[in-house]
C-alpha cells in the first residue's frame, strides 16, 4: 500500500461516492481537505453521520464513515474518517489472490 501524506493537503478534485447504506446511492463530490486520517468534501446532498461511504478518484480508493455533515454555502459540507485507502491496482492485487491464492 503506499504512503499517505500525514500533514493536510486542500484539494478540488472530483470524487465519486457510494453510499453504501442507501440502496448503493451514487454522488458526485469534491475534495476540500486532506489528511492520512480524514477527508473533507463538499456535496449537494446531506449525509447522515455514521455512514459507510465508498469514496472513488483517479487511481484509488478509500472506505469512510461520515463523522459530520452540514449545510454549508448552498451545499453540504462533510468530514469523513477514512477507514481503508487503496490504490486500484492493489485492489487488483487482493482480488487475483483472492481467487488463486498469493503469488
Amino acid at each position: 500500500m503506499k504512503e499517505r501524506p500525514e500533514s493536510r493537503a486542500g484539494l478540488d478534485e472530483p470524487v465519486t461516492i457510494t453510499a453504501l447504506h442507501n440502496d448503493d446511492a451514487i454522488f458526485r463530490a469534491r475534495f476540500v481537505d486532506l489528511s492520512s486520517e480524514r477527508v473533507r468534501i463538499k456535496l449537494d446532498a446531506d449525509l447522515e453521520v455514521g455512514s459507510l461511504l465508498r469514496l472513488e478518484f483517479g487511481d484509488d480508493l478509500m472506505m469512510t464513515e461520515v463523522s459530520h455533515c452540514e449545510p454549508d454555502e448552498g451545499e453540504f459540507s462533510a468530514g469523513l474518517l477514512i477507514l481503508s485507502w487503496l490504490g486500484k491496482s492493489e485492489l487488483k492485487r487482493l482480488r487475483r489472490e483472492a481467487v488463486a491464492g498469493p503469488s
